[in-house]
């Protein structure tokens, strides 16, 4: 819920002001997004939300349930796998490492305004709120037991974090229990919290299951949030959740765990093209890696063994271990660790950790791992990261992002003739095909708002002269299968860039085009450069984060993220017609002039269908399920081959080139 009477959004955005023939405040400020809601909240209902849909669901399982989000514990992550690691019922809420302060340990539950998909369950109301997410647990066997067993749910919650906080008296939190009715399920509310929490605390709380009526064998719990349906806002996270019987509490006695994700080892970028890194491989290394750990305890723990390694592909990984961690005391609280320094290997020589240039030509990825000696008892699963390790993939594939892949708040300009631009320097000369740039969906849907990408030159570290003049408008593309992720968005032609380059848009009007914003990194400071409209200076940015927008190379490749080449319908030797119609909203058509079988491709190079045909005729498929975006569509005869682009999407606007 946004109130119009408060600015006290942790979900902030920037908003640049711009009057034409006026004066204009030229300045970034943080401010709420507007919203003036027109309903009553003296009462919430218990009636169940519209999202309660159950797609899978696990066997009951006995006490402890322990749940502190480090491990892949949904429905949707290990249920057909491993489900033993499963504690959730299929669920919409997502596991997030990167919006919690001061989470117990590693990994918390978010509730928010998102589907499963990460698109809002409303967008654009003027009146979107009510029961959002919900979290069930799986059955838990509690048949038997009495009150005198002290049967007790424990679990740690915070509003808000690094996200958009809750509002007082209206945004709400709430625990149920299931009992079993003549009728069916009856769900009981047992706890509520409004918003108006601490943004960087976890309050524990302690809920007695003890009625007989919840003491059967399919017992469950569930949280709910009451807020907006319009966003990632009105955020609620859940930490150690805790089932157990003679009173016990999720109060580890002993528990030495990280509190955050690490997500790259080089020195200025999280991920940047592999022919640029091998350039000067040791440049771009970090010097240290401090990650933020606690001691969820009772008393002083000793850290022991801590380490780090690094795998190509099936490769043997390259372990290190660092030699003066050993029976190191930490208090109660967090604390930090160094992972890169006093290293040492399996046979106690001196090393450091490096990616090999020599394994790969034009991409690599590696995967990262870090750990210490693990203390603690119930979180200790088996080959999955835990509490007690953490990991990452360092990318080198054909672009440059300064942000860890999360967006924890968005960043706008609203100005008309508005320019954003993003400095990166290159460490080579390549070619710039396109951006990738992460529009979060957030309030304002700005599917039909326009913009033209811009690169320019440097200029003493601001954007200097355009190094080309692009006139293709393009419009955000949003996506309902998966958080945080990124549309490409060609340039009208491939740029031949050097050193140092900026790169954005100009947005053609006045509203805002809310850019994924990662608070967890600071890239903005330095490298992002605004103006406000037409006739202003480029004034740097006072928003801390990094804005999520890539540049994407060449980087020694054909294509940008495919060896497909689009060949033009006026080629003498196609072996289909044209597909249509382009965009698609649902089914898609061409000719074949012969027999071929045809692939459709994303812009990652996963396939998503394929077919064939045996002479020549009209070949019809269905793309009303495939998220906004942009897709190939590779056709291949016996002696032939035809690729044409195709842009897809319910509610995608495409607007002439």
């Amino acid at each position: 819920m946004i109130n119009v009477n408060k600015i006290n959004l942790g979900f902030f955005i920037l908003l640049a002001f711009v009057m034409v023939s006026t004066s204009v405040f030229s300045q970034e400020i943080e401010k709420d997004l507007v919203f003036t809601p027109n309903f009553q909240t003296a009462h919430l209902s218990t009636v169940s939300p519209l999202n309660l849909e159950v797609r899978g669901g696990s066997e009951p399982m006995g006490l402890p349930f322990l749940d502190d989000f480090a491990w892949p514990s949904s429905f949707e992550e290990s249920g057909f796998d491993r489900p033993e690691l499963v504690r959730w019922d299929s669920s919409p809420v997502r596991r997030t490492n990167t919006f919690a302060i001061n989470p117990p340990t590693i990994g918390v539950a978010t509730l928010d305004g998102l589907d499963a998909g990460g698109y809002p369950y409303q967008f654009n109301s003027i009146d979107a709120h009510g029961w959002a997410d919900t979290l069930t647990s799986r059955e838990i066997l509690l048949g038997g037991l009495t009150v005198d067993d002290e049967v007790m749910l424990s679990f740690w919650y915070e509003g808000g974090g690094i996200g958009n906080a809750p509002d007082i008296d209206i945004d709400t939190l709430i625990v149920e229990f299931k009992s079993i009715g003549a009728d069916g399920d009856i769900w009981t509310r047992m706890w509520e919290q409004t918003g108006g929490v601490p943004v960087d605390t976890f309050t524990q709380v302690v809920i007695p299951i003890s009625d007989g009526v919840h003491l059967h064998n399919a017992f469950q719990f569930r949280f709910r949030n009451y807020g907006t349906l319009m966003a990632n806002a009105d955020l609620w996270h859940i930490d150690y959740v805790f089932v157990s019987a003679n009173g016990v509490t999720g109060n580890p006695v002993e528990e030495l765990a990280f509190q955050y994700p690490a997500y790259s080892l080089l020195r200025s970028f999280s991920a940047m093209p592999w022919t640029h890194y091998y350039d000067n491989p040791e440049f771009y290394m970090r010097d240290t890696l401090v990650v933020a750990n606690n001691n969820f305890g009772s008393g002083p723990n000793n850290q022991e063994d801590t380490g780090i390694s690094i795998q190509f592909g099936e490769s043997e990984p390259i372990a290190f271990e660092n030699e003066f961690i050993q029976n190191v005391s930490v208090q109660v609280g967090p604390f930090s660790t160094e992972f890169l320094a006093n290293l040492v290997d399996a046979s106690g020589v001196a090393g450091s950790v490096f990616f090999d240039t020599s394994l790969s030509d034009t991409i690599a990825s590696f995967k990262v791992s870090i750990w210490e000696e693990e203390v603690g008892y119930y979180t200790n699963q088996t080959a999955v990261f835990d509490n007690d390790s953490i990991g990452f993939t360092q990318v080198f594939d054909n672009y440059y992002a300064y942000d860890d892949g999360s967006a924890e708040k968005a960043y706008a300009l609203e100005a008309a003739g508005g320019q954003l631009a993003v400095r990166y320097p290159l460490a080579i000369p390549d070619t710039l095909d396109g951006l990738l740039i992460h529009f979060t969906p957030f309030y304002d849907n700005a599917e039909q708002e326009t913009f033209v990408i811009k690169v320019w030159a440097d200029d003493a570290g601001v954007p200097g002269e355009q190094i080309d003049t692009m006139y293709q408008f393009h419009s955000p593309l949003y996506f309902t299968d998966g958080y945080d992720q990124f549309a490409y968005y060609p340039c009208d032609h491939p740029i031949a860039v050097s050193g140092v380059i900026h790169v954005g848009f100009i947005q053609q009007q006045v509203d805002r085009l809310n850019i994924g914003l990662d608070k967890n990194t600071n890239a903005n400071a330095g490298n992002l450069h605004y103006k406000l409209g037409p006739g202003s200076n480029w004034a740097s940015s006072e928003i801390e984060g990094s804005v999520m927008i890539h540049p994407v190379l060449r980087a020694g490749r054909d294509n940008p993220f495919t060896n497909i080449t689009e060949i033009p319908a006026s080629s003498s030797d196609v072996i289909s017609s044209e597909l249509y119609p382009n965009p698609a909203s649902y089914e898609v058509s061409f000719n074949a002039y012969e027999a071929l079988d045809w692939r459709l491709f994303s812009m990652n190079g996963s396939e998503i269908m394929r077919g064939n045909v045996s002479q020549s005729g009209k070949v019809t498929f269905d793309t009303s399920d495939l998220p906004s975006g942009i897709y190939w569509v590779n056709m291949i005869s016996n002696s032939r081959s035809y690729s044409k682009k195709i842009i897809s999407g319910k509610r995608l606007v495409i607007l002439p080139h």
